[in-house]
C-alpha cells in the first residue's frame, strides 16, 4: 500500500510518460484519455477534487493493454501500477 505522497509521485511519473507518448502520437484519442484520467487521479490524490465515484470509471489498465503495450513497455508497466493503485483507492473510499 502506497502513502499518499508515493501515490502522487506515481501519478506524476505516469503523466510524464503519457506526455512523451503524446509527443510521438499527437492527438491519439486513447493517449488523450489516459492523460485526462491521470490528471483526474492526481487531483484526487492531492485533495484538489473529491469524486470517489469517478474512480470506478478509470480504465487506464484496459487502454494500456490495447494501445500502450505494443508501443512502450516501460510506460505500460507504469500505467499498470496506476491501475492497481486505483483499485486500492476504490477500496479505501
Amino acid at each position: 500500500m502506497m502513502t499518499n505522497e508515493e501515490r502522487i509521485r506515481l501519478f506524476q511519473q505516469a503523466i510524464l510518460a503519457i506526455e512523451k507518448l503524446e509527443r510521438e502520437y499527437p492527438s491519439y484519442p486513447p493517449f488523450v484519455s489516459i492523460h485526462n484520467q491521470l490528471l483526474f487521479l492526481l487531483d484526487q490524490a492531492s485533495g484538489q477534487a473529491r469524486d470517489r465515484e469517478g474512480l470506478a470509471r478509470i480504465n487506464v489498465g484496459y487502454i494500456t493493454m490495447r494501445e500502450v503495450e505494443a508501443r512502450d513497455d516501460a510506460s505500460a508497466d507504469l500505467f499498470y501500477l496506476v491501475s492497481a493503485e486505483v483499485k486500492e483507492m476504490i477500496r479505501e473510499a
